[in-house]
């Protein structure tokens, strides 16, 4: 389904959390990490099961955006991450959006962003944008890699599940997705250069934002699958980290549940390296059979992590912002649920055990697919980096989120600068 977003271009059964351990940290949660095919918890080691929904684009005021945020959480604690599509402009400027990673931090809740913008920043959605209408052309045309360094710079917080690097891109644009691995390749580089550059806030502290890409479901499992190779293909540093899929197959449940399992094999059978996600959950209203009166059934819901295991979680589509879709009346804390957005925190007290498995070392860098539905594909290799001016140079990388908490990951490295 589409972004509601204005763009220019197209285990045990849940109980509550126990209370942590006093820590030096001021944040509640840790860092997710992907580890052989899924999500996990970087202290607990923990693998961790996402049950989200799409916020709303509430605009510029924070306090309203925290009220969505704690209705959703009022209406079911068993949420536990929010996709966000359209931040409000000051997340870019300084610290104004702190204060709702810090309450979605309190409620337990992790946050997926947008690398792309809509003023800018953006990914064209058409190749005469593309100037020339080239992979590289394309990639260059709207500044999406200063936009991402900026998201890099302004969400460096634990809770921050990942960053979006695109959404249904391919829908329109197949033969340029290389610029899609060129993005991830160069944002992962700019971590590592906030890492490691003696100029930068975070030397020796910069964790490395997992990120991901939202994919399209045209043509079905037919394109999925060579779209999520492609993106999976050849070296981690210019990958992402999990592949989503906006799914809309769940119209009827017969019939939906039969497409959900034939996803659920290819995923587990291709072992990637990387999780994969239903990054929007839902079937258009529109698509419904008649007896369901509009609203879905969210049956799929249910039982989610054993009926699927391959899926490290969804996000439900969607709060409010598209009118197919839509469980609440508006975008604001105080909107009217609908029989449809009912359903679906009903049946989030279903989501049934959530299987443990652990970190398995058999991931497999698929071969990089010449054509996707019969559309060359050229090599990302060909889309070079650009510069970005002061927004890429290291004094600019994020202040730590927290001096006293470093990641698992650059303790190491930490230790190592001290000397």
């Amino acid at each position: 389904s589409p972004s509601p977003s204005p763009s220019p271009s197209p285990s045990p059964p849940p109980s509550p959390s126990p209370s942590p351990p006093p820590s030096p940290s001021e944040w509640r949660l840790a860092p997710i990490e992907i580890r052989g095919q899924h999500l996990y918890d970087s202290v607990t080691k923990k693998q961790f099961h996402a049950k989200g929904i799409g916020m709303p684009n509430v605009g510029e005021d924070v306090q309203e955006w925290i009220k969505v945020l704690q209705r959703i959480h009022e209406l079911s604690p068993e949420v536990n991450m929010v996709r966000i599509y359209v931040p409000p402009t000051c997340a870019f400027e300084g610290l104004c959006f702190k204060p709702f990673m810090k309450e979605a931090d309190k409620l337990g809740i992790y946050v997926l962003v947008p690398g792309t913008g809509t003023q800018w920043g953006w990914l064209p959605g058409t190749a005469s944008a593309c100037k020339p209408e080239t992979p590289e052309g394309c990639y260059k045309a709207g500044g999406v890699l200063g936009f991402g360094q900026k998201v890099v710079q302004h969400f460096n917080y634990p809770n921050t599940l990942a960053i979006i690097i695109g959404n249904e891109f391919d829908m329109q644009m197949l033969k340029f997705i290389p610029l899609l691995k060129a993005y991830a390749r160069d944002l992962k580089a700019y971590m590592e250069m906030c890492d490691t550059d003696k100029d930068s806030p975070t030397r020796g502290q910069m964790r490395k934002i997992p990120l991901m890409y939202a994919s399209s479901d045209d043509r079905g499992d037919a394109g999925v699958r060579p779209k999520a190779e492609y993106l999976f293909c050849d070296s981690r540093n210019s990958s992402v980290d999990i592949f989503g899929l906006n799914v809309e197959r769940w119209c009827e449940d017969k019939t939906g549940r039969g497409e959900y399992n034939k996803i659920n094999k290819w995923v587990g059978d291709g072992k990637y390296p990387g999780a994969f996600l239903f990054s929007e959950m839902g079937c258009t209203q529109t698509g419904l059979p008649t007896s369901y009166n509009k609203s879905r059934t969210w049956n799929q819901v249910q039982d989610f992590f054993t009926n699927f295991p391959a899926m490290d979680g969804f996000v439900a589509y969607t709060y409010y912002g598209n009118k197919d879709f839509n469980m609440f009346s508006s975008e604001e804390s105080d909107a009217q649920i609908n029989q449809d957005g009912k359903n679906f925190f009903e049946r989030l007290n279903h989501t049934g055990e959530e299987p443990q498995s652990e970190p398995t070392e058999d991931a497999v860098a698929p071969e990089c697919p010449e054509t996707i539905l019969g559309i060359e594909i050229g090599s990302y290799h060909d889309v070079k980096a650009y510069t970005t001016g002061p927004t890429g140079w290291a004094p600019s990388c994020p202040k730590p989120y927290d001096s006293k908490n470093l990641t698992s990951e650059s303790v190491a490295d930490a230790e190592i600068l001290q000397f």
